[in-house]
């Protein structure tokens, strides 16, 4: 009995094993397309749902070789192998189903496009429907969000300094993410079709892309310090915040305390 409950621990720990390796290779992909926050991202149900088939995968792989359970150079059979090569064949199911989800047989030239045939079309036909349903389902959130942080900021006043403090904010930006970025920021000088709060949300977004919805919102709110502190006339008006109800009420207050 005690011989039997080991084997099933064992084959227990070697599933969770490959599903984790599914899972992680599935979010790891997910968090490389969704940098400004990549929690919101692998939580929405679409990408678990991305998740799911990666683990699915893996534990099948392992599945099927249990199912065949060929005898090793030692002799052993699968379920009757020592610690290491227990380890080995959790290993070549969890990598080798994720490699050959990824691959393909061979590329056909339709168009101007190159159409992988294989497991790997099957894979990104659902990353790019993954991609669409996140995209769609924090464009909302992102736009609301980004326009709270540019309320009244026009795009001339912060096009150099916002994206320069952001960046120095940053460690790991790279120089090519600056250098795509300064064509993003190019493009949205010479629009001249576009509202000029309009293309600071833009920016906004654009740069959130690269250091996150966070970061931002800290170089906006920096900037409003600094620059309402400075007395800058050209920000009094968009930069520095209102003063809260609670301030005012007490200031509106005082002069009657004073005149008794």
């Amino acid at each position: 009995m005690d011989a039997v409950m080991e084997e099933l621990i064992t084959d227990t720990a070697q599933y969770v094993a490959v599903a984790f390796i599914g899972a992680f290779i599935g979010i790891g992909e997910l968090v490389s397309r969704y940098k400004d926050d990549p929690y919101e991202a692998i939580t929405n149900r679409h990408a678990v749902t991305y998740t799911l088939i990666n683990v699915l995968a893996s534990t099948m792989a392992l599945l099927a070789l249990k199912t065949m359970n060929p005898a090793d150079a030692q002799g052993f059979l699968l379920g009757e192998q020592t610690a290491s090569a227990r380890v080995g064949y959790t290993l070549i199911a969890g990598f080798g189903a994720m490699a050959v989800l990824r691959s393909s047989a061979f590329n056909m030239r339709v168009g101007n496009d190159d159409i992988a045939i294989g497991p790997s079309a099957l894979l990104q036909v659902m990353l790019s429907a993954t991609d669409r349903a996140v995209d769609r389902a924090r464009a909302r959130v992102r736009a609301e969000m980004m326009a709270r942080t540019m309320h009244l900021i026009p795009f001339e006043q912060i096009e150099g300094s916002l994206p320069q403090l952001a960046f120095a904010m940053m460690q790991n930006v790279t120089d090519q993410e600056k250098q795509d970025f300064d064509k993003v920021l190019s493009t949205l000088r010479d629009n001249n079709k576009m509202d000029t709060v309009a293309k600071s949300i833009s920016l906004g977004l654009s740069l959130s892309n690269i250091v996150g919805q966070g970061v931002v919102d800290d170089a906006v709110t920096a900037l409003r310090k600094t620059l309402a502190a400075a007395g800058d006339p050209r920000f009094s008006a968009t930069l520095a915040p209102p003063l809260p109800p609670p301030v005012e009420t007490q200031e509106a207050a005082s002069p009657p305390t004073a005149e008794k």
